[in-house]
């Protein structure tokens, strides 16, 4: 059965989680290294140390969407992941 339109949620709602997820969820960076390059971070709870930096890019925002750099890491732990910085904002969120 559909839902009706309402109860999916407003186009604000919509948009909202679209960011969430081209973001990723939100983390805490705890130290960085030369002012710019993420050291650790706290995601859920958790301590994560950075061991390597493997990629470092860039993409322009597009329409209402800012600037960001990726950082794909290596963690002390094994974890693999890549981290992303609002430029103008100057927020972290991590996507994998």
């Amino acid at each position: 059965m559909m839902q009706p339109w309402h109860a999916v949620g407003t186009p604000l709602t919509r948009w909202l989680g679209r960011l969430r997820r081209t973001l990723g969820e939100p983390i805490e960076l705890s130290a960085q290294r030369y002012g710019f390059l993420p050291a650790r971070f706290h995601h859920r709870g958790t301590l994560h140390r950075i061991a390597r930096i493997e990629r470092i890019w860039e993409e322009r925002g597009r329409g209402t969407q800012a600037d960001r750099r990726y950082f794909a890491v290596s963690c002390a732990d094994a974890r693999r992941c890549t981290l992303v910085q609002e430029l103008h904002a100057g927020t972290w969120h991590i996507v994998s």
